[in-house]
């Protein structure tokens, strides 16, 4: 029989009061970090779109090298429409903006987790949440990681509130949600595509509004790039040379002084020119093809990686093992494993790296809040705590040993 202080019920997790103190605590904690917001090149593009957006010339802005180019849908538009009402305050107002969603995207983990496994997962899942090394790495930083993270995160909250509320209006606005997140970044589709799955599976009116609701905001983008560009770019004209870069593996610059000396191919000739490379580079060497996309699985799975920031995601990945042992546990995993599979599936093949992956993240986040909570249930408060605070120390000398920077 477990002792007392094991089976103490945890205290109950109110995500509307947490979400507010998260908020306002992640906006101080990332102003007082004082990361340099253009630390990444990609920034002052972002930037350059969302001053575009409120000098009122909508989304077209021109970049640095090849600035004879207007471009209309290189990038994205979901985060710079974002980024827009944050600048309206000023780079930093935008900043302290993304360590508030970061902050929110924490207690909204509590929440999935509360769903799945009660209050126990909840606080580890926000406990851990915080904690991410990375979430704060790009929450200090004009790039869509932050706000990608936070809609798809949400998405799937919405999803699950439609279908035990059995609600229409939280499946169309799921859907809203779910369409900002793949326009902020693509490879939210196969999320997306996950969720209104498992929803069609409990509530499949619910599902049906979800994806008209999803159809009816993501319409009007491809229209207007019709109108703009001659062609159906249904997301963005960026993914031919994303693919080029990683299977090339050249230099990015490579291709971005290609794009600087042949304006005249325009945005969308540019986009079929080096998707055309691509299907060349994949046709003459499908070994070589099928070795980056080995790398690139490894790589998305996390622990092999070598950065010193991994040491969090190294514990998570030992601390959802537990849940794997037992089959209640593993049926509980289900949803988010898809999820964070269907990341995979679509940014394996393109470009893997730290900043890439780190959106799908928060499924082994929540996962391991899982597995702990398991462990708990089965062996106990202290032995599960001695058990985690073991795996912490090893993943954090096993970070340093292999550690490259």
């Amino acid at each position: 029989m477990l002792k007392r202080d094991e089976v103490r019920p945890a205290p109950a997790v109110h995500l509307g009061w947490m979400s507010l103190l998260a908020a306002a605590a992640g906006a101080v904690a990332v102003v007082l970090l004082r990361q340099d917001p253009f630390a990444n090149p990609d920034s002052h593009a972002f930037e350059a779109l969302a001053r575009s957006l409120l000098a009122g010339h909508g989304f077209v802005y021109r970049e640095p090298m090849f600035p004879s180019l207007p471009l209309y849908a290189f990038r994205s538009p979901g985060y710079s429409a974002f980024l827009a009402l944050g600048l309206m305050w000023g780079v930093g107002a935008a900043v302290a903006l993304q360590g508030a969603l970061h902050g929110v995207s924490a207690a909204l983990l509590s929440g999935l987790a509360r769903r799945w496994a009660g209050e126990r997962a909840a606080w580890i899942a926000f406990a851990l949440g915080l904690a991410w090394p990375a979430g704060w790495f790009y929450a200090g930083q004009l790039l869509s990681e932050s706000f990608f993270e936070f809609t798809m995160i949400l998405t799937v909250w919405l999803a699950l509130g439609a279908a035990s509320r059995r609600s229409l209006a939280w499946a169309a606005i799921t859907g809203v949600v779910a369409t900002i997140s793949f326009l902020t970044r693509p490879t939210g589709l196969g999320p997306v595509a996950v969720i209104a799955g498992w929803l069609a599976l409990r509530f499949p009116r619910g599902a049906l509004a979800m994806v008209l609701a999803a159809v009816v905001v993501w319409l009007p983008w491809p229209i207007r790039n019709y109108a703009r560009l001659h062609a159906f770019v249904p997301f963005q004209t960026m993914g031919g040379v994303a693919l080029y870069d990683s299977h090339s593996e050249q230099s990015p610059d490579v291709a971005w002084d290609f794009m600087a000396q042949h304006p005249e191919l325009g945005e969308v000739g540019l986009e079929r020119h080096f998707a055309r490379a691509t299907v060349d580079i994949v046709r003459g060497d499908p070994a070589g093809f099928a070795l980056r996309v080995e790398r690139a699985a490894i790589q998305y799975v996390g622990p092999l990686d070598r950065r010193r920031g991994t040491w969090l995601h190294r514990f998570a990945m030992l601390a959802l093992l537990p849940a794997l042992a037992w089959g209640r546990w593993r049926r509980r995993l289900a949803l988010p494993a898809a999820l964070w599979a269907a990341f995979g599936v679509l940014l394996v093949p393109i470009v893997v790296n730290e900043r890439y992956r780190f959106p799908s993240e928060w499924c082994v986040i929540v996962a391991a809040a899982l597995g702990l909570t398991a462990a708990w249930e089965r062996w106990g408060g202290r032995r599960t705590a001695a058990l985690a605070a073991a795996g912490l120390a090893s993943a954090i000398a096993f970070t340093l040993l292999v550690a490259r920077t």
